[in-house]
C-alpha cells in the first residue's frame, strides 16, 4: 500500500521576528531601557540574551541586580517586577486608541513561592535556654517583617481563623449557632468536627506565640498594672548563650531589631491581603497551613493583594529610581536576616 507523503509545515527564517511591535512602542521600550541604564539599575551586560521583549529583559535584569544586593537565600524567594504606566496610572495597552506614552514605572515585589517552615521546636528550645528568648525572636520577625516581608505567624493565623470561620468571634460557638439553628446537639457536634475550632489553635500553639510581647506601663499603679510577657535582652543572649547555633540566632534577631524600617512602600490594598512571604507553622502540617490555604481560596474568589510593597517612579527622573534603591538598602538587609532566621529556626532543632 503506498505511503502518503508527509506534509512539511511552513517555518520562518531565523531572521524574521516572531512578534511585531509598532514603531512608537519600540521607541518607548528603547527609551525605557535607556532610562534604566542611566539610573544605574541595569547594566548593559545584565540584559539577558535572546529576550525579544525589552520590558521583560529589563525586569529580569532589575530582579537579578536586587537579588545580588540581598545575597544568597535559603528559604525566601522574592520577586521584583515592573509595569509601565501612562500619566493616568494605567497600562498603555489597556486604553483605547493609540498607546499613550510611558510616564511611570510601577515597581513591586512579592514572594514567588511561599512555603511552610515549622519553627515551634526551636522557639521553645530558645525559651528554655533563656526565659522569653524564643518569644522575643518571634516578635522581632513579625514586627520587622510586617514592613518588609510579612510572615504568616501563629498570631495572624488566630486572627484569620476568627475572620474566616467564626464571624469575627473568639471561638466557633456563634458560627455554629448560625449554621445549626434548627439542628440537634449531635448535628452541631458533627459540624464542629469539620471546622477549625478554638481548641485546635489552643492545642497547636502556646499562648505566648499568639500574643505580642509588651512592656508594662510604668505609669500604671501596682494593682492596675496588667501582666505582660517582657522581651528578653537579645544582646545578653548573643553574648552569654553557650550553644553557638542559638547564640547566632540571638545575634541575627538583634541585628534585625536594630534596622530602621517604616511603612514607606505599603501597597494599595484592594480586597483580601495575601502578600505573605512564608508560613511559620509550629509543627509541620499543623492547622496553620489549613488556615492559610483557606484564606487563599477565599481571596481568589474576589479582589486580593499579593504585593509586599510597591513604588511609582517617574520616567522623567532617572535619579528617582536610584534614590529608591538607596532607601531599600536596609530592607534588602532585613530580607537576608529574616531568611537566615527562618532557616536557622527550621533546621536548628
Amino acid at each position: 500500500m503506498p505511503v502518503a507523503p508527509m506534509l512539511v509545515l511552513p517555518s520562518l527564517q531565523p531572521g524574521i521576528p516572531l512578534a511585531v511591535a509598532s514603531t512608537s512602542q519600540a521607541s518607548a521600550n528603547a527609551a525605557l531601557c535607556r532610562f534604566l541604564i542611566a539610573s544605574g539599575a541595569v547594566r548593559e551586560d545584565d540584559l539577558p540574551d535572546g529576550e525579544a521583549d525589552p520590558l521583560k529583559a529589563c525586569q529580569r535584569a532589575i530582579d537579578a541586580w536586587i537579588k545580588r544586593q540581598i545575597g544568597p537565600l535559603h528559604c525566601l524567594e522574592p520577586r521584583f517586577a515592573i509595569n509601565v504606566l501612562d500619566e493616568h496610572g494605567q497600562h498603555p495597552g489597556m486604553r483605547s486608541g493609540p498607546p499613550a506614552p510611558y510616564a511611570q514605572l510601577d515597581v513591586y515585589w512579592c514572594e514567588y513561592r511561599e512555603a511552610e517552615w515549622p519553627v515551634g521546636r526551636s522557639l521553645e528550645a530558645l525559651n528554655e535556654a533563656m526565659p522569653q528568648l524564643g518569644a522575643t525572636v518571634l516578635q522581632v520577625l513579625r514586627q520587622q517583617g510586617r514592613y518588609v516581608y510579612p510572615l504568616f505567624t501563629p498570631d495572624v493565623a488566630d486572627d484569620v481563623a476568627s475572620y474566616v470561620y467564626w464571624q469575627g468571634e473568639m471561638d466557633e460557638e456563634a458560627a455554629l449557632d448560625m449554621m445549626c439553628e434548627d439542628s440537634d446537639d449531635a448535628e452541631r457536634e458533627a459540624m464542629r468536627e469539620e471546622m477549625v475550632t478554638r481548641r485546635m489553635l489552643d492545642d497547636a500553639y502556646p499562648e505566648w506565640a499568639r500574643r505580642w510581647l509588651v512592656r508594662p506601663d510604668k505609669s500604671a499603679g501596682g494593682r492596675r498594672r496588667t501582666p505582660a510577657w517582657r522581651p528578653c535582652s537579645l544582646r545578653r543572649a548573643a553574648r552569654t548563650l553557650t550553644d553557638p547555633h542559638q547564640r547566632q540566632i540571638a545575634a541575627d534577631a538583634l541585628a534585625l531589631s536594630r534596622l530602621t524600617l517604616a511603612d514607606d512602600f505599603h501597597p494599595d490594598i484592594e480586597g483580601e491581603y495575601i502578600g505573605f512571604g512564608a508560613v511559620l507553622s509550629w509543627e509541620e502540617g499543623d492547622v496553620t497551613t489549613r488556615i492559610y490555604d483557606d484564606l487563599l481560596n477565599l481571596a481568589h474568589q474576589s479582589d486580593y493583594c499579593d504585593r509586599m510593597g510597591e513604588v511609582l517612579i517617574p520616567l522623567d527622573d532617572p535619579g528617582a529610581l536610584q534614590a529608591w534603591f538607596l532607601r531599600m538598602g536596609q530592607r534588602f538587609e532585613a530580607i537576608a536576616l529574616i531568611d537566615r532566621l527562618i532557616h536557622a529556626l527550621c533546621h536548628g532543632h
